[in-house]
């Protein structure tokens, strides 16, 4: 399990002088829908500028930092600037796992959602980040390390989906025959669609524990990706990968058209615009990998429409 990153809690941000008021999600009451997905161009996250966020988390300076990692180093950056940024850099013991956090955010983007906290390519000196001699980060020959900077969300709280009576109650909600309770809707298609997700990048990690954390409105935020993109993916993984996406036989057919669409030069062109052009977030044969998850997953989901009926395997 590894440690969330968290800031106390709080209801007021301010982004380029403005307030936002933040919609504190009670517990006990049913998640409201999500907000439409932003027109092209005008992108937000919780209510942000996406391009915003990127440009702040990327050059914004650091004032401090703070570790936040238990099993992986994860700082805190605290930026002389109206948001705050994690980072997790390239590690001698978790390699280059940090491209992962910027291919799902990428991937996320093509999918129509905005669910993943943006993320982008950030190097930092080594006299910036004040480690120990002995630490397992990786320095470049000009004495900075490569990692992904991440939007600090100022709101987590745990979802408590992970938990065995949790996930018996949502798994029996998607399947087919069984109804899905009229005020969780919006959790269920949050739910379905972060198993879509999750098989397209292969995440194995995601019900380990604390990896399903929600905002302060309530909703899912698919955060913590660093168990996804392996390489080689092996049959194994494939396996395991479908056997989380088996849990649900109800889906947005938005997400699967947009996964339907998806291709090598579609891909490659959203991953291009990170700016880090010599390390862009997924290999070759990532690209390869996501797309063969994709074709699994479109050959299950087909299937379920022949069997169903397309009415009732696309609820949403």
């Amino acid at each position: 399990m590894r440690t969330p990153w968290r800031r106390p809690l709080a209801t007021v941000g301010a982004l380029a002088g403005a307030l936002v008021l933040v919609p504190v999600w009670v517990p006990g009451q049913p998640v409201p829908p999500p907000a439409p997905a932003p027109a092209p161009g005008g992108r937000t996250f919780l209510g942000l500028s996406e391009d915003r966020i990127l440009e702040v988390i990327r050059t914004g300076r650091i004032v401090s930092r703070q570790g936040v990692g238990s099993t992986s180093i994860n700082l805190h950056l605290h930026l002389a600037a109206e948001l705050d940024a994690a980072w997790k850099p390239r590690t001698t013991n978790h390699g280059e796992r940090y491209r992962a956090e910027i291919a799902a955010f990428r991937l996320n983007r093509l999918l129509g959602l905005s669910r993943v906290p943006p993320a982008v390519s950030r190097s930092i000196p080594r006299s910036v980040l004040r480690l120990a001699a002995d630490t397992t980060v990786v320095f470049e020959r000009d004495g900075t390390a490569r990692g992904a900077a991440i939007y600090w969300v100022p709101v987590l709280r745990d979802s408590m989906i992970d938990r065995p009576r949790d996930q018996e109650r949502w798994t029996s909600w998607l399947r087919q025959g069984n109804t899905i309770p009229a005020d969780q809707g919006a959790r269920a298609e949050e739910i379905s669609t972060l198993l879509v997700f999750d098989m397209l990048t292969g995440n194995w990690d995601r019900w380990s524990g604390g990896n399903v954390a929600m905002d302060a409105t309530g909703h899912l935020l698919y955060r913590d990706n660093n168990g996804a993109f392996d390489e080689p993916f092996v049959e194994g993984l494939m396996h395991r990968s479908m056997a989380g996406l088996r849990r649900t036989q109800k889906f947005h057919r938005g997400v699967l058209d947009r996964a339907r669409a998806l291709t090598e030069a579609s891909l490659r062109a959203e991953m291009a615009l990170d700016p880090d052009r010599d390390h862009p977030p997924l290999t070759d044969p990532q690209v390869r990998s996501l797309l063969r998850r994709r074709d699994a997953l479109v050959t299950y989901v087909d299937g379920l429409v022949a069997r169903y009926g397309a009415q009732r395997v696309y609820v949403w």
